[in-house]
Formats: structure tokens, sequence, C-alpha cells
């Protein structure tokens, strides 16, 4: 490991060397000073409670200070490893190695063991960094702040170590066949043993579950977590878990045993693999190089498990090919897999959302639509980038279609409305009808289902405006970039765009405030319906106009512009 060792503490210094010879450049630099300023606000202040999360304190009294941190981060770890097992719809490698490691580290005298150390030593820096964060977060300078951090290191790499062993053991499963599935048998049967005991437990105590409220509900569900055959299973995960969790010294070398041996048998698990990740690893790392080069296949492969998502016609609107063409981008990374381990995910947030509720499950599960319909609506634009942002690597190509700068911008953020906006309506939905009672009334859910396609659209067009205006802006690319001075750089575009959305939305509001007032002096009764569909209709006339400029500014982008992203 000598030879790996000195390469990794090189790639790490000369990747510290470039992010502070970019701050030379005013965009880095601006970006360091608003993120710096962003960090000393939010953890060089004076906090007050921040530390206390989850429930109420009586349930302190009866079951430990601690215990709902660590029954809750017990059982996210449970679902995170149990789906991780299930079979991705696309085929992966069990590590990712870029193509500088493809070239000289598969054809240097390393075994298939000494790769793997590699790759768990070079993911350690990233386990660091975010360990570092966590603690700035959760935690104040002092000894427990150090405690949290080893803790919250210990933990990331243990679940990291056991992640990369399930994959692993998911390649040799599928290189293998039979025999794969031979030697692979003891990790498949304590998982689905497992699965199978925590299932049975709660569906027999579900009853119980059900009559209980806050504290008691808690208690209930921290019996099952600690005795008999469900609390076996849970063991190694609350072990893990109560690592980080530990206040005091004492507490934490109570604790660091049981995870330093969980630690080793992962370890011993991933080292003694015996899964073939050479080619699949190499075929990745070189399909990531021809995508940041902006470069396809002259063939590519059709499979036929990719279905189009409707049937394209020879005649028609030249944005719905478009629309056609990024809804098949859509559906490489949103799928039944994904779902499938979101679902159980949202399960657990809404059954600790009901302790303390008066509501009960339906009112933690509609409070949760709620928060899913605002952070689609504010944020889903900035995170669904199938549409310019992915293309204009390829600009040179786009240029050669013949349709002008508007048609390609309207077919371009079709894709992720049409996405967006089935999120928030499904949410919106959820919320109307599971909370009847409490939450906020129809019509006023309805008025909000017309009102969100617009403001979505715009916020789409402001994205793909500056990323035509300002590509170096904009991660225009398969490369994700890191770090304060790249997140002080999100946080100015953010603040700007909402700066943009309370513009664009003045207009629409304020004719929704003159047709609201003109039906009440009409009618005598207050309408939100009719004056939300006349709001929407100034949204969208207002995406018409922005298509359009946002067109002429494409019609005129040199293809050499885009050749700024590092």
């Amino acid at each position: 490991m000598g030879p790996l060792l000195y390469l990794t503490l090189c790639s790490v210094r000369n990747r510290v060397r470039v992010r502070l010879k970019r701050l030379r450049q005013p965009r880095y630099l601006i970006g360091m000073v608003v993120g710096l300023a962003y960090f000393w606000m939010m953890f060089g202040m004076p906090r007050t409670s921040r530390q206390r999360v989850f429930v109420p304190a009586a349930s302190s009294a009866e079951i430990g200070v601690r215990s709902p941190f660590e029954l809750g981060g017990a059982a996210f770890l449970f679902v995170l490893c149990a789906t991780a097992w299930i079979p991705a719809g696309r085929k992966r490698p069990a590590l990712n190695f870029t193509q500088s490691d493809v070239q000289f580290l598969f054809t240097a005298p390393f075994t298939r063991r000494e790769l793997i150390r590699y790759k768990l030593l070079r993911s350690q820096t990233g386990v660091l960094i975010g360990s570092a964060f966590m603690t700035l977060f959760f935690r104040r300078w002092s000894l427990a702040s150090l405690i949290f951090f080893v803790g919250m290191a210990l933990f990331m790499t243990i679940l990291n170590l056991h992640l990369t062993g399930i994959s692993l053991s998911r390649e040799s499963l599928g290189s293998h066949g039979k025999a794969g599935l031979a030697r692979q048998w003891l990790p498949l049967a304590v998982v689905i043993g497992a699965t199978t005991i925590l299932a049975v437990t709660i569906i027999v105590d579900w009853p119980t579950l059900l009559s209980l409220r806050g504290a008691d509900l808690l208690a209930e569900l921290w019996r099952l977590a600690t005795t008999g055959a469900s609390g076996i299973v849970m063991a190694p995960f609350r072990a893990v878990v109560r690592v980080p969790a530990a206040e005091t010294s004492a507490e934490f070398l109570r604790a660091l045993p049981w995870s330093l041996l969980i630690l080793a048998l992962n370890y011993i698990w991933v080292i003694r693999s015996d899964a073939r990740f050479e080619e699949a690893s190499a075929e990745l790392a070189e399909k990531m190089a021809r995508f940041r080069k902006g470069q396809r296949r002259s063939a590519p492969k059709v499979r036929s498990a990719t279905q189009p998502p409707f049937p394209l016609s020879l005649e028609g609107r030249p944005e719905m090919a478009i629309f056609w063409k990024n809804l098949i981008l859509l559906g490489r990374y949103a799928s039944l897999r994904t779902l499938l381990r979101f679902v159980p995910i949202f399960l657990i947030i809404a059954v600790f959302a009901r302790v303390g509720v008066s509501g009960g499950t339906g009112a933690a599960f509609a409070g949760l639509c709620a928060a899913v319909f605002g952070v689609t609506i504010l944020l889903g634009p900035q995170l669904a980038r199938n549409d310019l942002r992915q293309d204009l690597v390829n600009l040179a190509l786009i240029k050669t279609w013949p349709v002008n700068g508007a048609t390609l911008v309207r077919g371009e953020v079709m894709a992720p409305a049409a996405l967006l906006t089935a999120i928030a309506w499904c949410s919106a939905i959820g919320a109307l009808a599971l909370g009847r009672r409490n939450g906020p009334g129809p019509s006023v859910i309805v008025a909000a289902l017309i009102i969100a396609p617009g403001i979505i659209l715009l916020q789409l067009l402001a994205q793909n405006a500056i990323a035509v205006m300002w590509p170096s802006w904009v991660m225009t690319n398969a490369t994700r970039a890191r770090g304060i001075d790249v997140m002080g750089q999100r946080m100015i575009m953010m603040f700007g765009l909402l700066l943009v959305l309370v513009v664009a939305v003045m207009p629409a509001g304020l004719v929704a405030v003159l047709v609201g007032l003109g039906l009440s002096a009409l009618t005598g009764k207050f309408l939100i319906i009719v004056p939300a569909l006349a709001a929407a209709l100034v949204l969208f006339g207002e995406a018409f106009l922005a298509s359009h400029a946002i067109g002429k500014m494409l019609d005129r982008t040199d293809v050499s512009a885009i050749d700024a992203q590092e």
C-alpha cells in the first residue's frame, strides 16, 4: 500500500493547490467570501438549543435522553442497508474508478485486494470532510465535539464499507451465476432473515402501535428494538449509532469496541470479495470521460429494457421531440428502485413525526406532503437538470438542428417542468386527502395546483437563462464541482433566482388581486380559484416571452463560450 498511499496523499495535496489557485478568479473569490460568511453566521455565532431533536422531553425520563436519536438512526441504517440489495434497473460497477486509475493502476502489478484498499482509502477524504461539517453543525467546540467527530467518522466509514460490500456481493452474484449464489448465501440469508424478523414483529405489534401516542409510542418502539429477536437484529445498528451519540468519554469508550468489531467484520467481508469489478469499472470510466468531453458513441446500443415514454409521431411541433428525448434521459435516474428506496424512509419519518402530534399519522403525512410540495416548488428547478444545463456541452451539435432558439428552449424545459409539476400535484393531493381537518381548505390546494406549473416553469427558464448567459457559473457537464467557493456561488445564484421569481410573480399577483376584488364586488363572495386561473395565465404568458428572449440569446451564443467550463 506504500505507492497507493503516496498517490492518495499527493492527490489530496494537488486538489488543495488547485482550489487555492482558482481563487484568483473573481467568481470563485466572491463565492468563497459568501460561503465563509455563511459558515460564520451558522457556526461562529452563539447557538441556542439545536442539539435536542426528535421527541418531547417527557419521554427521556422513561427510555433515556438519546434513545430517540439512537432508535431513529438505527432504523434509517437498517432501511438503507436492506434496500441497497434491491437489484438496479441497469448494471453499475461495484467500484467506480477514474479513467486515469484504469489506465495506470489496472495495468500495474497491484492485486485486486490492493485496488479495493485504495478505493476505501480514497473514500476516507470525503468521510473526514463530512464528519467535520456534521460536527460544526451539531456540536460546539469542546471535548464532546471531538468525540462526536471521531464517532461520526467511524459511523460513516462503517456505512461506506457495508455499502461497498453489498455492491461487491451483488457484482459477484451477477457475474458468477449459480456459483455466485453459493458463495454469497450467507449475507443474503442474513439480510432476508433480518428483514423477515422485523416485518413479522411490526405486523404482530401493529394494533398496539396504532393505539399509542407520543412518549408511549416511542417507548413501545424502543422495546421492540431492544428485546427479543428484533432486538438482536437491531443491535449492530444501534451499536454503530451509539458512538456519535455519546456525550461523555466514558460512554464513547463503552460503545467503541462494538463499533470497531463491526468495522473489522465489514472490512474482512469487503477485502475477501471475489467480485469481478475491473471490466465494469473500466467501461464506466471510459463512458464518463466521453460524457465530460461532450462526445457520444457513433452507434449507441439500444437496450430492450428501455422503453420510450410515448410513441413519437413523425409530424408535429419540434418541442415534442425534445421533450421526448429529455424524458428518456429522465428515465435513466428515476426508476422503480429509487422509489423503493425512498418509500420506507418516508414511512420512518412519518412514524417519528407522529410522536407528539395530535393529528396522528394522517396529519403527519399531510405535513410531510406539504413540505414536499414547498421543496419541489422552490428547490426542484435547481435539481432537475435534464434541460439546456446538460445539453449546452453539445451546443455545436444543437446548432445544426433545424429549430430556432426559442423552440429549443421551450422543448428543453418541458421535461423537468412536467416531472416537478407531477411531484408537486401528487404531494398537494396527498396533503388534501390526509389533512382534511387541520390542513388548508380544498379551494386553497386547488389554487396551489393551478399556480404551481407557472412558478416552476419561470424558475426553470431563469436557470436556463443563466446557463446561456454565464455558462461558467452553471454546471453544464457531468463533473460536480465542490467546495466552499462553489457553495457560495450557488447561494448567490439562489438569492438571485428568488429575486427574479419575486419580480416575475408580482404581475401575476396583481392580476389575481384585481380579479378577486372584481368577483367579490359582483358576487359578494371571496373566490380564490378564478384569480388563481388568471394568475396562471399571466405566468404562462411571461414564460412564453422569456423563452423567446432566451432563445434569441442562444442563437447569438458562440460555441467556444461553453468551453469556459473546467
